[in-house]
């Protein structure tokens, strides 16, 4: 836990020099455009699991088992103005994360991976200043996940709700910088396939992360 707050306090150190820096610029030079765009971003990740299941001949639950790492990702979507300088888009996202955590019950070793995660989102936001605006997310995201346990290993998609809120800060007329944090919500599963043992999980996924894009 120690590392894992750690971790994500410098990348919000990182990210947060960054906003300002892009704060300034944007809000004296360039305005966030409409149309398409694509972007990259990067950040931090830390994806709890609440499961249950039978370990070494036992039943057992563990609730909040953290999985961190690091987290890279693109980003394409439409963005638009409407009255009253309000902001809407539609975006598509995939990232791929190395985050992974393992536990030892009953004297059984399980680890688990949180890999790739792909979504739609509708972003909803208003100007702040003429270079800045600030929105919120909602979506659905899907997560692939494995779990090893021994010399077995299986492997589950989590579908789920993802929502929170960010800040955008125009660089130029084409390219903008962007800081969020986002939360999802995913639905229980089973992984079915680990010596026998059947494991029921639901994952919760946050992430803070900065990113660029650029309009066409």
């Amino acid at each position: 836990m120690k590392g894992m707050m750690q971790g994500m306090t410098r990348t919000a150190v990182v990210i947060g020099f960054g906003a300002l820096a892009a704060f300034t610029v944007g809000a004296e030079a360039a305005s966030i455009s409409s149309g398409p765009y694509v972007g990259v971003v990067g950040g931090y990740q830390s994806t709890d699991l609440d499961w249950s299941g039978s370990l070494g001949g036992s039943s057992a639950s563990i609730d909040s088992l953290a999985l961190v790492g690091p987290r890279v990702g693109v980003v394409g979507g439409w963005g638009m103005w409407g009255g009253n300088d309000i902001y809407g888009a539609v975006e598509l996202n995939a990232a791929t994360s190395t985050a992974d955590g393992s536990v030892r019950v009953n004297g059984s070793g399980l680890k688990l991976e949180s890999e790739e995660t792909y979504g739609a989102s509708v972003l909803f936001g208003r100007r702040i200043v003429p270079g800045a605006l600030l929105y919120g997310r909602v979506g659905w995201q899907r997560l692939h996940s494995t779990a090893r346990l021994g010399g077995d290993s299986d492997d589950q998609w989590f579908g789920g709700i993802r929502a929170g809120a960010g800040g955008m800060w125009a660089l130029s007329d084409m390219v903008t910088f962007r800081i969020e944090y986002t939360h999802s919500f995913y639905r229980s599963e089973k992984w079915k396939d680990l010596a026998g043992t059947t494991l029921k999980v639901k994952p919760r996924e946050n992430v803070f992360q900065g990113g660029f894009t650029v309009t066409f």
